[in-house]
């Protein structure tokens, strides 16, 4: 199957994406703060070190399994193929989506980004109102949304999640576009490289090792994110607690958007390539 213009044309763009959107240089203050949490890390010891990144591991699993066996989701999922199957009535499975020209995809894509960015921006405003349980709520259901949000527009490419290669692979698009930048090439590469060479397609059969300390700076800004709002509501102002409000929802918006972004241009890049290398 080759490409048409259009397709070959954003083949193009993402590919330029590639090589421009990686590049950033390491100033000063960052070496220092990955030194610092390298040797923070490096103080726990080697057995607790591991049991800690090896139980973040399983519950991202958890949450993400949870996630995809949801009623709301799969309702999503059909959804989509319903309105799918005006394009191309030989449309029945997530696969069979792939069938469809990548411009109407990018429409199902482009759908869910906005849902799950105006779904973020609530859930932020409500963390930031102060509620100590909103406010201990919002770092797991942040990674909820962001994690549904990499579900969904995966399924609109084509990508099936209810197979255990499929969810990894999810979960480690989530894990790199939440990655510090400087951090995401090396990361992008092995995740193509993945992608690309998988011998079977439905197992997982890779490394299934995600978290490490390099990870740690996006849930540890969402904690300071918290303790500064709930320090800043203490004053009990009407104009501190609609600061904190716009503050929350906006960070928590920006976070989604940078997902949902690098999530869609994975999965174009993933289908564009595919088409081309079975031409």
């Amino acid at each position: 199957m080759g490409l048409s213009d259009y397709e070959l044309k954003l083949y193009r763009e993402l590919q330029n994406w590639e090589e421009t959107f990686f590049v950033e240089e390491t100033n000063d203050f960052e070496r220092m703060y990955d030194y610092w949490l390298e040797q923070s890390i490096e103080l726990i010891p080697d057995e607790l070190r591991e049991r800690f990144f090896n139980n973040l591991d399983q519950w991202l699993f958890y949450v993400q399994n949870a996630i995809q066996q949801s009623q709301n989701v799969n309702e999503k999922i059909e959804l989509i193929l319903t309105q799918a199957q005006i394009h191309n009535n030989q449309i029945q499975t997530v696969a069979d989506l792939k069938l469809l020209p990548i411009e109407q995809l990018n429409h199902f894509a482009n759908q869910q980004i906005s849902n799950h960015q105006l779904l973020s921006l609530f859930q932020g405003g409500m963390s930031g109102s102060g509620h100590t349980l909103l406010l201990g709520a919002d770092l797991p259901l942040m990674l909820t949304i962001n994690l549904r949000a990499v579900q969904l527009i995966g399924s609109t490419y084509g990508y099936d999640m209810r197979y255990p290669f499929e969810m990894m692979i999810a979960l480690k698009v989530f894990y790199c576009a939440t990655l510090p930048k400087r951090f995401q090439k090396m990361f992008w590469q092995e995740l193509m490289e993945e992608v690309t060479n998988a011998s079977i397609p439905f197992l997982y059969e890779g490394n299934e090792k995600i978290t490490d300390a390099s990870w740690l700076t996006r849930p540890l800004s969402q904690i300071l994110k918290g303790w500064f709002i709930y320090l800043f509501n203490k004053k009990k102002e009407t104009s501190n607690s609609l600061f904190s409000i716009v503050f929350s929802a906006g960070i928590n918006y920006a976070i989604t958007k940078k997902v949902v972004s690098f999530a869609k241009r994975f999965y174009q890049y993933r289908l564009l390539q595919e088409k081309l290398d079975n031409h």
